[in-house]
C-alpha cells in the first residue's frame, strides 16, 4: 500500500517513499479508529486485529496493481481496493 501511494503510477509524479508510507499510516490509522498521530506498537496490535487479503487477477500482465481488502469482525465491516496502472507500449 505504501509503495502505491509513493509510486505515482506509470504517467503520474513520483511523490517519494516518505509519502508513500505517511499514507500508509494515515489509512491504517483510520481503519484502526486511533487518534492521529498514532502510537506505533498500539497501531500494531490494532492492525493484527484485523483481517487482511491480497490478490492478485489472473489477466494482470503488467504494470502494478493493488488488490487488498480488510475486515473487522469485531465491529462488523470489510472494505476493499482495487487499483491498476497497466502501461500499454504505444499509447
Amino acid at each position: 500500500m505504501a509503495w502505491a501511494a509513493a509510486s505515482g503510477g506509470a504517467h503520474g509524479r513520483r511523490r517519494g517513499a516518505a509519502a508513500g508510507r505517511s499514507a500508509a499510516w494515515w489509512a491504517a490509522t483510520e481503519l484502526t479508529g486511533l487518534d492521529w498521530p498514532p502510537d506505533p506498537d498500539e497501531l500494531a496490535r490494532e492492525m493484527r486485529r484485523l483481517r487482511w487479503y491480497r490478490w492478485e487477477p489472473h489477466e494482470m500482465t503488467g504494470g502494478w496493481n493493488l488488490h487488498l481488502a480488510v475486515e473487522d469482525r469485531d465491529d462488523g465491516w470489510s472494505a476493499a481496493i482495487a487499483a491498476e496502472d497497466r502501461s500499454e507500449e504505444g499509447s
